[in-house]
């Protein structure tokens, strides 16, 4: 059953490439075209990721999984949402396969297929549970702003600092988190609490109808939550080391 979950997780993400080398790079220069050569960059870490899978490599299945965390919204939008005449095809596509991935990998039998065989690193119980949550969505969070770093065409070309800023402090808290690092949830926790006004911000000068900041809520809102969460369920023991040391 693991196995069959795997490679339906597989399939996901290949489908998901294929959605991305197929999109069409042949219309007029613009946002469009832009977007699609950034995402075109992210067929490496998606190839990487379903190495992973393959091996049975914890940080595959939560890179996987945080893709689909990822596409959901996005998809949810472009099928669901107003299509201003536009095909919903492959929306439809994106959605089905992000469902599948959130899906298929979470569950008791897949952690211990991956995260229950390290050795090195210990990630039973509750806390630890909510730990792995905070490193999932979190990376969600920085494959979501990757296109507004890469692509967006910012009206005011100095506001894709701000979350370009977050994006990389989130891409370092992650990789610090994924080895238990303290330093690495408190990375992540700073660029979440910074992330509720600064993405304001942004929304409120870039968004142009109301729809776009609910979009962008709900791509970001599951990495503040839990890195918050975590940093309250490992609050008193981080304190107090730092007391004692």
């Amino acid at each position: 059953m693991v196995g069959a979950r795997k490679t339906i997780a597989i399939l996901a993400l290949l489908t998901l490439g294929g959605l991305i080398i197929t999109a069409n790079p042949l219309g007029p220069v613009g946002p469009d075209r832009q977007l699609i050569a950034a995402m075109r960059w992210l067929l490496l870490p998606l190839g990487v990721t379903i190495a992973g899978l393959v091996l049975d490599r914890p940080w595959g299945r939560w890179v996987a999984i945080a893709t689909g965390i990822a596409v959901l919204p996005w998809s949810v939008a472009l099928t669901v949402g107003p299509t201003y005449g536009a095909s919903t095809t492959r929306p439809t596509i994106a959605l089905v396969a992000s469902l599948l991935l959130i899906l298929s990998l979470p569950g008791r039998a897949m952690f211990e297929r991956f995260e229950g065989r390290m050795k090195e690193k210990d990630w039973r119980g509750r806390r630890m549970s909510l730990l792995r949550w905070t490193i999932i969505c979190n990376i969600a969070a920085a494959l979501a702003l990757y296109p507004f770093v890469t692509a967006y065409e910012a009206r005011i070309a100095w506001h894709i600092a701000i979350p370009a800023a977050i994006l990389a402090g989130l891409v370092l808290g992650v990789l610090l988190l994924a080895y238990q690092k303290t330093a690495g949830l408190l990375l992540v926790a700073l660029c979440c609490l910074l992330f509720v006004p600064a993405g304001a911000y942004f929304v409120s000068q870039e968004a142009s109808h109301a729809g776009e900041a609910v979009l962008f809520a709900a791509l970001f809102a599951p990495g503040v939550l839990t890195a918050w969460a975590s940093l309250i369920a490992f609050g008193r023991p981080i304190f107090g080391a730092l007391r004692d040391g």
